[in-house]
């Protein structure tokens, strides 16, 4: 990769013919929507990595106003010859070109974990949506060895703490379909056959599964990937804001001391 190349051509031209052969995760995006909408959900939506516009379709066909951005000029070229509602832009470095709070819900299946700088794009899918506004949110499981550009954000903790600590207030987690057997593995192990067998590899995730649940917390590395359903908690970052700026503010009696 050239140094100098712009890093929208880099997106762009990754991206450009990925929906070139069609559509793809029929299924998956169907529960999304049996998943998280109800039959009173109406009111504008943006999907953020709208694909070809299968998700949009969707979203029509239940009365939402929906539009959608994707870096990909092919799946926006299928979007306008089906009448979708979708620009060709890197949400990561060009940002939305929307007003303020423009939307009540904001998707984006799948999408961060391709983008150059998802901490920007997030603040940019903030600032779009309404205050109290939902946000679902779907990334894939890393033990599916799916490539990412930043593997760790995306373990399950970390991606839930990059939420939380970015301003949403996380109110529902789903998974979606159970990863094979041998993938619940650590990587050291998966190169053993007996291991990522039926009956061993089977009865470690049973034992897995059994035990989080028990524990009343989401067994996240047993699944092929999460979905995260939040609300923009706008005014929670903004006090956040304020008390770090009141304590560090020169002058005040913020200190700091290094231990002996």
């Amino acid at each position: 990769m050239n140094p100098a190349q712009d890093p929208r051509e880099i997106a762009f031209s990754a991206h450009r013919d990925y929906y070139a052969a069609g559509s793809y995760d029929d299924d998956r995006l169907a529960w999304t929507v049996s998943e998280f909408f109800s039959a009173g959900d109406v009111g504008k939506a943006l999907e953020v990595g709208c694909g070809d516009g299968a998700m949009l379709r969707l979203m029509a066909a239940r009365g939402i106003d929906a539009q959608g951005v994707d870096a990909s000029s092919s799946g926006v070229e299928r979007c306008a010859a089906s009448g979708l509602r979708a620009q060709c832009l890197d949400v990561s470095i060009d940002g939305l070109p929307f007003a303020d709070d423009s939307f009540d819900i904001v998707i984006s299946l799948e999408t961060f974990e391709h983008l150059m700088n998802p901490h920007y794009a997030l603040q940019e899918v903030r600032r779009v949506l309404r205050s109290e506004g939902r946000f679902l949110c779907s990334v894939p499981n890393p033990l599916t060895g799916h490539p990412y550009l930043y593997p760790g954000l995306f373990e399950y903790a970390n991606f839930r703490c990059f939420l939380e600590q970015s301003g949403f207030v996380i109110e529902r987690v789903a998974p979606w379909q159970k990863v094979p057997r041998g993938m619940i593995l650590p990587r050291s192990l998966r190169k053993i056959p007996l291991l990522r067998g039926r009956i061993i590899a089977g009865g470690i995730r049973r034992i897995v599964e059994k035990t989080y649940l028990a524990m009343n917390t989401f067994p996240a590395f047993c699944y092929w990937l999460w979905t995260f359903d939040c609300r923009n908690h706008k005014t929670k970052q903004a006090n956040i804001f304020q008390e770090v700026s009141a304590q560090t503010r020169p002058g005040s009696r913020c200190q700091f001391t290094a231990e002996k």
